[in-house]
């Protein structure tokens, strides 16, 4: 097995965040990433209400919704393209938006965390299984905000980010680029090529 498919055992790392016993109060150990999609909220008396995710990770999740759930409540949540999943109210994130500590079993974790990756796959254009890619074997197209469009041979992939090896000089960190439908900023230069961290950007 490659580095590469070695970096993306999602589920590995789903069992490892449920053995650290993740509470309310604990501190995220996935980085969420800005995936959007609609669905609907359960409150603590039943009522449903519209609700949006801002950012997901196997651990937590950020939502948008008209009316929000107080901090401890513990909500439902059926989410386009996921399904059901709960959890408890952690803080207030600004205007319209509360995050959630999901509090479910190890086994749902996994399964979520593989259900994130189909989705990050789609939006950044892989249509390979992840476990499938190899070193060289995938391209995916990249969008820097300097106007360069080229593309890049992926070399590993996770949640939080991508590398990408290139024949072109490499871009300066900092820079925003769009990876398929998915933006993030260069994050570091590597010997032939660079790594991009997934950031959320507010949509024109």
């Amino acid at each position: 097995m490659s580095n590469a498919a070695e970096k993306i055992d999602f589920a590995a790392a789903a069992r490892r965040l449920t053995a650290s016993q993740v509470g309310l109060r604990e501190r995220r150990r996935f980085r969420r990433m800005p995936i959007e999609v609609s669905g609907r909220m359960l409150d603590p008396l039943g009522r449903e209400h519209d609700c949006r995710t801002a950012d997901i990770s196997p651990g937590d999740i950020r939502i948008a919704a008209p009316i929000l759930p107080q901090v401890g409540d513990r909500v439902v949540l059926y989410l386009e393209g996921i399904g059901r999943v709960t959890g408890n109210v952690a803080r207030k994130c600004g205007e319209g938006e509360v995050a959630i500590i999901f509090d479910f079993s190890a086994h749902k974790r996994e399964r979520l965390a593989e259900q994130l990756t189909i989705f990050v796959n789609r939006d950044l254009g892989i249509d390979e299984p992840l476990r499938e890619i190899r070193e060289g074997a995938q391209t995916v197209s990249l969008s820097f905000e300097t106007g360069e469009v080229y593309e890049g041979e992926v070399l590993d992939f996770s949640l939080a980010g991508i590398t990408i090896r290139s024949k072109r000089p490499p871009p300066l960190i900092g820079v925003w680029v769009r990876v398929g439908a998915v933006y993030g900023r260069v994050a570091r230069i590597i010997e032939g090529g660079f790594a991009i961290d997934f950031e959320a950007r507010q949509r024109p």
